[in-house]
């Protein structure tokens, strides 16, 4: 896992940090959250947050497309806090560097195949290797050996390796996640989806977040309920149909089809400033179904409200 940055900002990541407290947020899913929490930051003077405090999401990695699972991507957060804490990098994390330059630094991605896969690279890596969660013993020796081997499907040539190669060296110590436990905050942000999100998943997850002090924010049974909780609308609507959220036709569910009748929306694309507008709603809206942890895993609720008037009370 990565912060949502830019290439260049993320190589360049300063030591000396103005914000007085970084609030990282890891969602579950890839485009819904992200696309309301990047408003919220763009926002932070008409809401009300202090300037001074940094909204940062965090975002898969290439070797981490297509995860889900809360449980897993917890899983994966720990385990790159910790290559962060004790300076030893996996084979996972030396892949999604590689792959992060040659796909993303201008001086590369140009000259590349629009047919490229990174899937395919990972796999082709992956069958080269015990594992990916293995430790790299030369950063240096790995790293020219697996462009040798993977340069061709990139349509890259001989003759690029020895710039390629620096770039990963120079940029592979620098922090995928600058986080700093004393004084920043971590947000794991899910869905209560009972079909995907076991109930001993979920209490492994709780358990976990508050073992590291994490926070742990759920909407049951969607993060859509949590946007439809910006209309007073939503206290008319059957809350056990909101629970269940069954299939209202073969694209959407309930809760999906029930917001849409008070807001243009599309998972992919969405003008979440008009619901940033109604966001002291939401909040006080929240506060008539259940917000708490221990509770959301069976009722219909949401406590992101909580964590956005914490955002306004820094």
């Amino acid at each position: 896992m990565r912060e949502k940055r830019r290439f260049a900002e993320r190589t360049r990541i300063s030591k000396e940090d103005r914000t007085i407290k970084k609030y990282f947020l890891v969602f579950e899913g890839n485009r819904t959250e992200g696309i309301y929490f990047n408003a919220i930051n763009e926002l932070k003077d008409k809401i009300g947050i202090n300037p001074l405090i940094e909204i940062i999401s965090i975002e898969r990695t290439y070797t981490e497309e297509g995860w889900s699972n809360p449980k897993k991507i917890l899983e994966q957060l720990l385990k790159d806090l910790e290559e962060i804490e004790n300076g030893k990098f996996s084979y996972k994390t030396l892949v999604d560097k590689i792959i992060e330059i040659i796909m993303e630094d201008e001086k590369f991605f140009s000259k590349i195949s629009k047919e490229t896969s990174s899937k395919e690279i990972i796999e082709d890596i992956k069958n080269e290797i015990e594992s990916l969660d293995s430790i790299v013993e030369n950063i240096e020796e790995d790293c020219e050996f697996f462009l040798n081997m993977i340069i061709k499907k990139f349509f890259l040539t001989i003759e690029e390796i020895p710039n390629i190669l620096e770039t990963v060296l120079k940029n592979i110590e620098n922090k995928q996640i600058t986080y700093s436990e004393d004084i920043d905050k971590m947000c794991l942000i899910v869905d209560r989806d009972k079909k995907s999100f076991k109930e001993e998943q979920y209490n492994y997850v709780k358990e976990e977040c508050k073992r590291k002090n994490f926070k742990f924010y759920v909407t049951n049974p969607c993060f859509e309920f949590w946007l439809l909780l910006h209309f007073d609308e939503v206290h008319s609507i059957n809350r056990e149909k909101l629970l269940e959220n069954k299939r209202a036709s073969s694209k959407v569910r309930y809760v999906e089809s029930e917001l849409k009748k008070y807001f243009p929306y599309n998972k992919n694309k969405y003008n979440a400033e008009l619901l940033i507008e109604k966001i002291d709603l939401a909040i006080e809206n929240e506060k008539r179904f259940c917000e708490d942890i221990e509770e959301l895993k069976d009722k219909l609720g949401s406590n992101i409200g909580l964590l956005i008037k914490e955002l306004k009370e820094k």
